[in-house]
């Protein structure tokens, strides 16, 4: 959890932004790495209530900061929590036990408000083709990328674009997304922000992130076991790039098409200029995990007819 995200979730129980949260007197602040503290006495009672309650694992309430699933043995002084989803359950937990506020909204439907407000933040709605169309060292390439190209190369780009359209889904105005069914984390400013939607069923991570001079759009398969993979779209200094990427404890692949000097390769071997078979292997390998997550993308969308989204090419 991020000072942007604990922000958002003391936005939504009514607070002004500020460095530091005071609750049912203790304070809630930002470490400045990945979780909140909250200093002063936890009753015993209601931390004991806690730990049976939340599961450490998933909601990563440590008492004292400690990594170990142990339950309190008294009055608790400081907690480390690492998840949006955490905090939220402590909050509401301490306002049940003091009585500090009436409650109108369960775990379940304040973690909806808090992940919309993250979504609204970082307008996840804007495609990264958009992104880059609105910075001014990187925007004339944007314009002209289905320029010259052959139709293997157009059949290319629109199937880069159905895979940006998957793993962000919001930047298709063809789709209303259910996000309740996501587990969502963000940051958001104005030319810095990313935003990553968690499927509950399956725990494939969609990701955005975009900055002044470029984007990542990444797709995370936590599921292929023994092996993990990672599948890219970004433009970095380097230039615009399609990665594929398989890794267990010991062993890492990687293949890379660059689309702006059109080499392919191993990223750490020898690469040549792209021929025709190695577009071709692209498109497949796209095709091969656009079809992986459409079932995730259908389980929580709703489809708008007539409302479609596509590139704009130049005249």
């Amino acid at each position: 959890m991020n000072k942007f995200e604990l922000d958002k979730v003391m936005e939504c129980f009514g607070f002004e932004k500020s460095d530091n949260y005071k609750i049912n007197g203790c304070n809630y602040y930002h470490d400045g790495r990945y979780f909140t503290i909250v200093n002063d006495k936890i009753p015993y009672e209601l931390a004991l209530l806690i730990r049976k309650k939340y599961d450490n694992d998933i909601y990563k309430i440590r008492v004292n900061g400690n990594h170990e699933s142990e339950f309190p043995g008294n009055d608790v002084y400081k907690y480390h929590i690492d998840t949006i989803e955490g905090l939220v359950a402590f909050i509401l937990e301490s306002q049940e036990y003091y009585k500090s506020q009436k409650l109108y909204l369960d775990l379940d439907q304040t973690l909806n408000l808090i992940y919309s407000k993250i979504l609204h933040e970082v307008q996840p709605n804007i495609s990264v083709y958009d992104w880059m169309l609105e910075r001014e060292n990187r925007k004339d390439y944007f314009k002209t990328i289905f320029s010259s190209k052959t139709y293997l190369d157009f059949k290319l780009r629109k199937k880069i674009e159905s895979f940006d359209n998957v793993v962000n889904p919001f930047a298709n105005n063809n789709l209303d997304v259910d996000y309740s069914i996501f587990i969502t984390r963000g940051y958001g400013y104005c030319h810095d922000n990313w935003f990553s939607l968690v499927d509950k069923e399956s725990g494939i991570i969609l990701s955005t992130i975009r900055k002044l001079d470029g984007f990542v759009i990444k797709l995370h398969i936590p599921t292929e076991k023994p092996f993990e993979i990672n599948v890219y779209h970004y433009f970095d200094k380097n230039g615009e790039v399609i990665a594929f990427e398989k890794h267990n404890e010991s062993d890492l692949t990687r293949v890379e098409y660059n689309l702006t000097d059109s080499t392919f390769g191993e990223h750490y071997g020898e690469k040549h200029i792209a021929n025709l078979a190695d577009k071709k292997y692209i498109i497949q390998n796209l095709d091969k995990y656009i079809a992986l997550i459409d079932d995730v993308i259908k389980r929580n969308i709703v489809i708008t007819a007539n409302r479609s989204k596509t590139l704009k090419r130049n005249k």
